[in-house]
């Protein structure tokens, strides 16, 4: 699914990410996507999981609407669908968080990723009613909702606490940080809109009593705190850390000798780099397979779409790659290879062999195949967009 932004990504970054909201009306392409797609996604989320949801006056108890059953030996869960259906029809709201392994949604996550360069998770939310699923709120990740079929009014209110952490979630800071009275926006998200909310922004998306589902796409890059939580996993290196603390009176020379060393560790651009290259290493992308090429051990056609399995490329102003989990150095030929898939995805093998790399076009072919066989490079399916 084809997402137009209208506004470059750089130009993203330096006037809305983690400042403001950003409704662009109309952005997605919604005629490929349909009530198959909605059931399919319902239909193969594990549902004995708490990421499966169902709200209604709060989050139902699974046992409502999900029964376990023996199948030949193995404990199962699937829906009890007169009850899901008499809670939607009650006004209920059917939830599915951190989706994976489905085309349909896939896409405009990795839309998102690239356009973002984060880390991207997907939740989908459905509803026929009035109610809202939950109320007024702040996410502790900044969030682009998609709505795709139906509409849904959303009324947004300024941040009382800037930039939460994750554990820093609104039901336990309301009373200290209560929400603004005047709402900064009110609004009716339509198929195709697509809206970024930055996290802390107080928001309630409330359905209209007509069908309406819509996409809510996380992002999660690297946190300060993130930072700071790795240096301190290499503190017992360090002798002080490792001293008993008994009072302050005696301990004030132990306590300025361990913050000038986390201050030496965190102020280190050698450390810096290993925690962005342990942080990149753990992200992984789901690429789809294409058994019939490299478990066949052929080579991928001229017409191959190609696609870096990374978001942001890290690490190549360095001369290395990583993607999902493999670090890879590159030679000056290899960095150029790889900028020109990266700015451009979705280029085919016989447009990246035309750019000209002063190299045979089955050199290129012979690296492109094993770059996509290490799962470093992934082929678009068939209705995957350039991005």
């Amino acid at each position: 699914m084809c997402i137009n932004f209208d506004l470059s990504s750089a130009e993203f970054k330096e006037k809305y990410e983690e400042k403001k909201p950003l409704l662009i009306k109309g952005a997605a392409n919604t005629e490929s996507f349909s009530w198959g797609d909605v059931n399919q996604i319902f239909e193969r989320s594990d549902v004995a999981s708490s990421d499966f949801k169902l709200s209604l006056a709060g989050i139902r108890p699974k046992e409502e609407y999900v029964e376990s059953y023996w199948d030949i030996g193995k404990l199962r869960h699937r829906l009890i669908k007169p009850a899901v259906y008499d809670l939607l029809q009650k006004g209920a709201t059917l939830i599915a968080n951190k989706i994976i392994n489905e085309p349909s949604v896939e896409r405009i996550s990795r839309t998102i990723a690239l356009y973002t360069k984060r880390q991207v998770v997907s939740s989908a939310y459905l509803a026929f009613g009035t109610q809202d699923s939950f109320r007024s709120h702040w996410d502790t990740r900044d969030v682009f909702a998609v709505q795709l079929i139906g509409r849904k009014r959303w009324i947004v209110h300024a941040p009382s606490l800037e930039a939460p952490y994750f554990t820093q979630q609104s039901k336990d800071y309301e009373n200290l940080f209560p929400r603004p009275e005047e709402p900064y926006m009110d609004f009716i998200l339509e198929p195709g809109d697509v809206f970024y909310l930055p996290r802390g922004w107080w928001h309630n998306p409330l359905p209209l009593g007509e069908p309406t589902f819509h996409l809510a796409l996380g992002t999660f890059p690297a946190y300060g705190m993130d930072y700071l939580l790795w240096a301190l996993k290499s503190m017992p290196e360090i002798r002080e850390a490792r001293l008993s603390l008994s009072c302050w009176k005696n301990d004030q020379e132990i306590i300025m000798m361990l913050a000038r060393s986390l201050e030496e560790l965190i102020s280190s651009k050698q450390n810096y780099d290993l925690f962005m290259d342990k942080f990149n290493s753990d992200i992984r992308v789901q690429s789809p397979l294409a058994l019939e090429i490299f478990g066949n051990n052929g080579t991928i056609p001229d017409s191959a779409r190609l696609r870096l399995c990374s978001q942001n490329s890290h690490g190549k102003e360095d001369g290395y790659i990583i993607a999902n989990g493999t670090k890879l150095n590159l030679d000056p030929k290899g960095i150029r290879l790889i900028s020109k898939i990266s700015s451009k995805p979705g280029i085919t093998l016989h447009e990246l062999i035309s750019e000209g790399f002063d190299t045979d076009s089955n050199t290129i072919k012979t690296l492109v195949t094993e770059l996509c066989r290490l799962d470093i490079l992934e082929l678009l399916r068939d209705g995957d967009e350039k991005i």
